[in-house]
């Protein structure tokens, strides 16, 4: 069932199954509310302006570029492309006043509502015409999030969902148990730009096992297969399942007011950070006429079970 009411003058549409439950919003196709059985998983604004007005990208769809591109510039097809920087010299989740910022349209569908937006040629300096899109569904104890985009000119496009977690209600994300199936991590220098990809095994990024978060991270981890991560926590366990190559963890060391530092855990699917800058990573490149599309998967359970 699919319900639409206002969020001050955007909208809000909530899909509930009777065990899953996702409100999101027009503003930044962002989530607002994801409730297990009546449980609240995620943080949020009660309004507009605390999305409009807050620097953490919360519960928000991400485009055109998720992550850093280092320099803000990129080279493709042999030309330049310099970007507005929005983190020091960098560019980060897609440049200033992005997709997290812009109204989206809302299509609704059976049990699933599809949002999408245009993104003009020159936009936060990327080329080419692109039409995003980013499908909410459920089925069962299952959100599931369709990732789509089209572009008239050869682009480079890595959208991402910056959907944060916090399973207890403890606001304390660094007690949470997480276990991510990634062997290799990427390596960042100071500005959390990827240096090298590196083994997990003998370092603190080895989440192999399910174990405690215990400290600050904000790190990219590579994939081994669909099967990203497991959280636990409260006594609700929740399985991330994708098929993009990586997953960004951040545990919110620097969210803003009012929530409290650590108080829950980004996990971010997504592309490479600075693709187009590195050969030797997975291609971000869309070409035109080319039609892109991945997927992410949220399923929750008992922990006990």
């Amino acid at each position: 069932m699919v319900t639409k009411t206002n969020f001050g003058s955007y909208e809000l549409y909530t899909i509930e199954n009777g065990e899953l439950a996702v409100s999101v919003t027009t503003l930044g196709a962002t989530v607002t509310s994801l409730r297990w059985h009546g449980r609240e998983c995620v943080p949020s604004y009660d309004s507009p302006e605390g999305y409009l007005g807050g620097t953490a990208f919360l519960g928000a769809a991400i485009g055109r570029y998720g992550n850093r591109i280092a320099g803000a510039r990129f080279v493709l097809n042999g030309k330049e492309y310099r970007l507005p920087a929005n983190e020091g010299p960098n560019q980060l989740h897609g440049g200033p006043d992005s997709y997290d910022r812009r109204a989206w349209t809302a299509e609704v569908r059976e049990d699933a509502v599809k949002f999408t937006l245009f993104s003009p040629d020159g936009d936060n300096g990327f080329p080419g015409n692109l039409t995003a899109a980013l499908t909410y569904s459920l089925r069962r104890s299952t959100l599931r999030l369709d990732f789509e985009g089209d572009t008239d000119a050869d682009t480079v496009y890595a959208p991402t969902s910056h959907m944060y977690f916090d399973l207890s209600g403890r606001e304390n994300c660094l007690e949470a148990e997480l276990a991510v199936a990634a062997s290799r991590y990427l390596e960042v220098d100071e500005q959390l730009i990827p240096t090298e990809v590196k083994p997990v095994e003998g370092t603190r990024f080895d989440f192999r096992a399910m174990r405690r978060i215990g400290t600050a991270y904000d790190h990219c981890f590579v994939l081994d297969g669909e099967t990203a991560c497991v959280l636990c926590d409260g006594g609700i366990r929740m399985t991330l399942a994708t098929d993009f190559p990586a997953l960004q963890v951040y545990t919110g060391e620097f969210l803003p007011q009012p929530f409290k530092p650590f108080g829950a855990v980004a996990l971010e699917p997504e592309s490479y950070p600075d693709s187009p800058n590195r050969p030797d990573f997975p291609s971000t490149t869309l070409r035109a006429g080319e039609h892109y599309r991945r997927w992410a998967e949220y399923r929750f359970e008992n922990a006990d079970d």
